[in-house]
């Protein structure tokens, strides 16, 4: 059978409400976006990583830097995202689609690689996982789940969260929620950047390891740790 080309979607935006901008700020000296990509790169399912950003011009410098690192890039609607995310999957051919988003820095590939083995092995449409820390989690779905949640999602937060209609439609799809490994199940931690004091904790536990090549588990010791960084919130 022939392999299915999985496709890792990152949606970035420069215009975030609560930290504008925050793609673009520096995580153990490169733009979190691109700390993003390099970690998410370790996976061995995906075959290639896309940026898909907005036709706004204030996300013109996302562009500039994806073509300066030789990133894939794609631009779509802004208000639209899940839109935006059936063009960038239909102009990389994507069989499978990891969503990402630009966030969460340190997106587990070991995670991503669970979910789309997942969907491979059992003819799933959608898997996540879950349990994991917030802003870890991956999950991914088919090319046919993809349109078909564009030809069902209506509302304005079923277009803006790509797979909320899978989630809460779980019946509709062939969903698998998947239990992550038992050292790794930490709800109670946070690694998302979606405010200045966690961009600033993020790039802390960045400094922390000499690359991105890390393990959750090695990530969840240094927010455990008493001394030397910041507790998780």
């Amino acid at each position: 059978m022939k392999k299915p080309r999985t496709v890792a979607i990152i949606q970035a935006r420069m215009g975030s409400s609560r930290l504008f901008g925050k793609v673009m700020m520096n995580i153990a000296g490169r733009p979190l976006l691109a700390y993003l990509v390099e970690r998410i790169s370790r996976s061995r399912t995906l075959d290639t990583i896309l940026v898909a950003t907005t036709t706004n011009q204030r996300d013109n410098i996302i562009i500039e830097e994806c073509e300066r690192r030789g990133i894939p890039n794609f631009r779509g609607s802004e208000s639209d995202v899940l839109g935006r995310y059936l063009s960038a999957a239909r102009a990389s051919r994507a069989d499978i689609i990891v969503r990402v988003t630009a966030d969460n820095p340190f997106t587990d590939p070991d995670s991503i690689d669970r979910v789309v083995d997942t969907i491979v092995r059992d003819e799933a449409d959608y898997a996540i996982e879950t349990g994991l820390p917030v802003g870890i989690t991956a999950e991914a779905l088919t090319w046919k789940a993809l349109t078909r949640i564009n030809s069902l999602a209506s509302t304005a937060p079923h277009r803006e969260h790509v797979t909320l209609y899978a989630k809460e439609n779980p019946d509709a799809f062939r969903a698998a929620f998947l239990k992550p490994p038992a050292e790794c199940e930490r709800p109670d931690l946070s690694f998302t950047v979606d405010k200045l004091e966690e961009y600033l904790y993020a790039r802390e536990i960045a400094e922390q390891f000499p690359t991105t090549d890390f393990e959750l588990k090695n990530l969840i010791a240094v927010a455990d740790a008493p001394v030397g960084v910041a507790q998780a919130r």
